[in-house]
């Protein structure tokens, strides 16, 4: 038995708060996880939260969103309707356009210098020229609901056009459920044929295409997507078809949703799978194809119900390029950062899948927009907005939470956690609630020792009875506060949480610190972080004896 004045040996664990999803295959492996947080300079800090702007039709999903930089817009399809957002300070005008013949599912659009934007829902093509909104003319390829296509038209051989690109005055489109892609007249819309040089197909493999993307930063190459394929074409301008298959180079992972295809700055990004592989998030630099997600990523994707659901988008924030992919049906989200190369699980309020479909950025307001998963709605998409604003009059917290990984020690022994702490913003504007405490010195409040529980001024604190007495103690609670939250068991099961209070605005103290753990010999750490604020945190320390 120690000495009663024994001292024990303090151990000091880095505990590491800037960092990302990196789950093993079993919580026992590791439940590491951050979620609606990524890692900037070292810190946590908070995903882009969003607000809604504009309600377009609630009881319709939103399908596609697009920037016209020519045309100084934006048009997003919401259900069947296609509308043309015109910013007018400070606020954006909408104007309906036209119905598709569709209201479900995903649209793909391009634009060419011709003032045409091609619209397409996997069923048929759609033409928007603008000229002016008064001399505004849509097309389609049915003819309902528009005007048809002139003469050279849309041939009847093309069915189920999918994936638009732009590249070389061309609109290159992908015939779903063929091998073909087609290219349309030069820098017009309304021309097309069936006839070489317009008519290119997937060679490497028996496949049907997926999309057509132009290499960012690739000069003329485009990257050919099917299910189980990709190759790499370049425009070389030869008379029987403009492109010249790589005869040294092909990816053996095509795309499992076009959906999930994104482009920008060095990167091509899509969701992955071939004949003997499941889906997996595959990146192409311009010079060669790998897979970026990691082994319980991967695991948790293969285990999917409906992989095939599946959306993705890139786009660049505060210096960080950003994949985020969502699987609906299975209710998860993730994003990919490619400056820290970490994952982060990205959620809605209630921590269910992430409602952005796709997002695009408006040079006017300087800010990002998006079209929702749930309902006819459009998005500012910021991280000036740490919440879910729905534009109901109730302001959502999302919630923030880090999983750290797990600490044991090699000897399996049970340990002694005395502290947990790290350095974290305070001070900030941060929302404090007044309370107040009623009663009489005859019904005070006690410890377990017949000690009397006192305020810090020394009032004693009483429990709380009618408004007409008098005020024994005041206190105040922020709005914005740490809940922390242990598990001894491999992941598998979380205790209560132990909460700490924020500092009001202008106490700039940045230590948060929990004292007297308990015992374990397995621990997790859950720290969630709950305000209408955001939230800078960086890595901190556990302190263990045993």
């Amino acid at each position: 038995m120690p000495a009663p004045n024994q001292q024990y040996e303090v151990q000091q664990i880095p505990l590491i708060m800037a960092g990302g999803t990196k789950f093993g295959r079993y919580p026992k492996i590791s439940d590491e996880a951050t979620w609606n947080a990524i890692v900037s300079d070292g810190f946590l800090v908070t995903y882009a939260g969003y607000k809604n702007i504009l309600n377009l039709n609630s009881n319709q999903e939103g399908r596609g969103i697009y920037t016209s930089y020519r045309g100084n817009f934006v048009l997003v399809v919401i259900g069947f309707a296609v509308y043309r957002l015109n910013y007018f300070t400070p606020t954006f005008i909408p104007q309906f356009l036209f119905n598709l013949q569709t209201n479900t599912g995903d649209v793909y659009i391009a634009e060419n210098n011709n003032a045409q934007i091609v619209i397409t829902d996997t069923a048929f093509l759609y033409v928007y020229s603008y000229n002016g909104i008064d001399a505004d003319t849509f097309y389609s390829s049915t003819g309902g609901g528009g005007t048809p296509f002139p003469s050279p038209g849309w041939p009847d051989t093309y069915q189920n056009p999918g994936y638009v690109s732009f590249q070389g005055g061309q609109i290159i489109l992908a015939l779903e459920g063929t091998t073909n892609w087609v290219l349309s007249g030069f820098n017009d819309a309304l021309s097309w044929s069936a006839t070489a040089p317009f008519v290119g197909s997937i060679q490497s493999k028996p496949d049907f295409i997926q999309g057509v993307v132009p290499v960012p930063g690739g000069a003329n190459n485009v990257l050919v997507m099917g299910h189980n394929v990709a190759e790499v074409w370049q425009r070389q301008g030869t008379a029987l078809f403009p492109f010249q298959k790589n005869s040294t180079f092909d990816s053996d992972y095509g795309c499992i949703n076009p959906s999930t295809i994104a482009s920008l700055k060095d990167f091509i990004v899509w969701i992955g799978t071939n004949e003997q592989s499941g889906p997996v998030l595959m990146v192409y630099n311009g010079g060669s194809v790998k897979q970026i997600s990691t082994d319980g990523i991967d695991y948790q994707i293969g285990n999917l119900t409906d992989p095939t659901n599946c959306t993705g988008f890139l786009f660049q924030q505060d210096g960080h390029v950003l994949y985020q992919f969502t699987f609906p049906t299975d209710n998860i989200s993730y994003a990919y950062d490619f400056e820290t190369q970490m994952f982060f699980n990205v959620s809605d309020e209630n921590l269910n899948y992430h409602i952005a479909r796709q997002v695009v950025y408006f040079e006017p307001t300087n800010s990002y927009y998006f079209v929702s998963l749930n309902g006819g709605n459009v998005y500012d998409f910021n991280t000036a907005f740490p919440e879910a604003d729905y534009g109901n009059g109730v302001i959502y917290p999302i919630p923030r939470i880090r999983i750290t990984a797990p600490f044991r020690l090699p000897s399996q022994r049970m340990f002694i956690i005395k502290s947990l702490g790290f350095t974290i913003e305070n001070g900030q504007p941060n929302i404090v609630t007044n309370n107040i405490v009623e009663g009489s010195t005859n019904v005070q409040l006690e410890t377990e020792s017949m000690l009397l529980i006192c305020a810090e001024n020394g009032d004693i604190i009483c429990t709380e009875l009618e408004s007409s007495l008098t005020p024994e103690a005041y206190y105040t609670t922020s709005q914005s506060r740490v809940y922390l939250s242990l598990s001894t068991d491999g992941g598998q099961t979380f205790a209560s949480y132990y909460p700490l209070d924020m500092n009001p605005t202008g106490v700039y103290r940045s230590r948060v610190i929990w004292q007297r753990l308990g015992q374990a010999n397995d621990v997790t750490f859950q720290i969630r972080f709950v305000s209408p604020n955001r939230f800078v945190a960086c890595n901190g320390e556990i302190e263990i004896y045993q």
